[in-house]
């Protein structure tokens, strides 16, 4: 197929920037996602039809409804994307429900684990160990899939479809303005980006009058305190064990002494309308702990900004943060069950990711070998983080999202301790931990 654009490499640039608004990414995708926003047929083919749904913002629907075209000339069927908005977890299962879902369709880290135990997903792995997948799973990092697991560790369920590393964006003029002579960047790449560091920079954008960090209850930006420091989040079997790490104890008192100090707020305790992802735009805000998906949103502010990692011990060192994710997976009862699975193979591919993220997307790749797209026009200037943090990160914990209850339980139970000023390091893991672990 030399003619397809998923067969040869091309600048994509012209082609894929209609509608890249892209001002909501992976992160924020569950809450946005649901009722039939609509599908796009990609074309005909002696291969019968076959569909995928996923949650889009406008930019993502426009560059899926071309990747629709461009694949259905490579499989030979007709592809069809359907768009969704709204409530997606429960649009889905009404539409599993009904016998109407899609053949593949998008599943978030929270709730894999349900659609696994319920059934309605199929195992990918003969697929991937055979002859006919045009990806194979050591081409993703290992810590990127575990969740896309069973409780018990079998079978694999849903194939990352891209990613987002927890980074700090920050302000260069906020941080200018408060006295703090070296950004964050500048002092990783002098060996001096350490926790100690990243406090002096909080204490004195404090003391300008503004906000230094919002964190929220969602893992990605709490998990990276007890491994930033070097402590263990988890054992080879999937077992939560910071309660018992003396270095994750340390991160989790540093993070809970920064709430209490006013040098991060609590996302949760804000008036209602206000957002960190808000002020960070209004200049308001020193750092933004968020993905990748932060980049379009930047397009047009007044404002100097880059991108550092999370702080380390040593302050050279990247150290193993949350990477948010979502999966594509197959229907257990997709009508069309062998063109599905090209379908999942060829998206998530090297050449998929290329077509979908490349000109301008909002994400990072879930496989190997396309450190280039986080690069593309040197925007933001410390760009290449974002692939050094997808290499050593982890995404969702299996033990948080397994189990159903579990996964829709814990960000409430974080709500609640973070809310209590009383909470400390050994009270938080030790709740966390009880919930979790049973």
């Amino acid at each position: 197929m030399s003619d397809s654009l998923l067969s040869r490499t091309v600048d994509r640039r012209a082609l894929l920037r209609t509608g890249m608004l892209g001002a909501l990414g992976l992160a924020a995708a569950p809450a946005l996602a649901a009722c039939g926003g609509g599908s796009a047929p990609g074309g005909s083919g002696s291969g019968g039809s076959v569909s995928w749904a996923a949650w889009a913002n406008p930019g993502e629907g426009e560059r899926y409804k071309k990747f629709a075209a461009e694949l259905s000339k490579k499989i030979n069927a007709k592809v069809s994307f359907q768009a969704v908005v709204g409530d997606y977890e429960a649009k889905l299962l009404s539409q599993l429900a009904g016998g109407a879902a899609p053949d593949a369709f998008y599943v978030g880290d929270g709730q894999m684990a349900k659609f696994i135990a319920s059934k309605q997903v199929a195992d990918l792995s003969d697929y991937l160990s055979g002859g006919e997948s045009p990806v194979k799973l050591d081409e993703f990092p290992e810590g990127l899939y575990q969740w896309c697991k069973a409780a018990d560790g079998t079978g694999l369920y849903g194939l990352p479809v891209d990613c987002n590393p927890s980074v700090l964006w920050f302000n260069k003029d906020v941080l200018a303005s408060a006295g703090v002579s070296s950004d964050p960047a500048q002092l990783f790449d002098g060996g001096a980006w350490d926790f100690g560091a990243f406090t002096d920079a909080l204490d004195k954008v404090r003391g300008s009058g503004k906000k230094g960090l919002i964190l929220s209850n969602w893992w990605f930006n709490w998990a990276w305190a007890v491994t930033a420091f070097g402590g263990k989040l988890q054992d080879e079997s999937g077992k939560i064990v910071f309660a018992d790490d003396p270095k994750a104890q340390e991160g989790l008192a540093w993070l809970l002494e920064q709430f209490k100090s006013g040098n991060i707020t609590y996302a949760g305790s804000l008036p209602k309308g206000q957002s960190g992802d808000a002020l960070f735009l209004a200049g308001q805000l020193a750092f933004n702990n968020v993905g990748r998906w932060a980049l379009p949103t930047l397009k047009s502010v007044k404002f100097g900004y880059d991108i550092a990692p999370l702080p380390s011990p040593t302050g050279k060192d990247i150290m193993p943060v949350p990477v948010a994710t979502a999966a594509i997976a197959l229907n257990a009862k997709a009508k069309n069950r062998e063109k599905a699975l090209e379908l999942i193979g060829n998206y998530v591919s090297k050449e998929g990711q290329q077509f979908r993220l490349s000109g301008g997307g909002n994400a990072v790749a879930s496989v190997k070998g396309l450190d280039g797209l986080a690069t593309e026009g040197g925007v933001p200037a410390h760009g290449k983080l974002f692939n050094d943090v997808v290499a050593k990160g982890f995404a969702m914990p299996n033990a948080f999202v397994s189990n159903a209850k579990t996964a829709t339980e814990l960000p409430t139970l974080v709500d609640k301790l973070f809310k209590n000023p009383s909470t400390t390091a050994a009270s938080f893991s030790e709740a966390v931990t009880k919930l979790v672990n049973g």
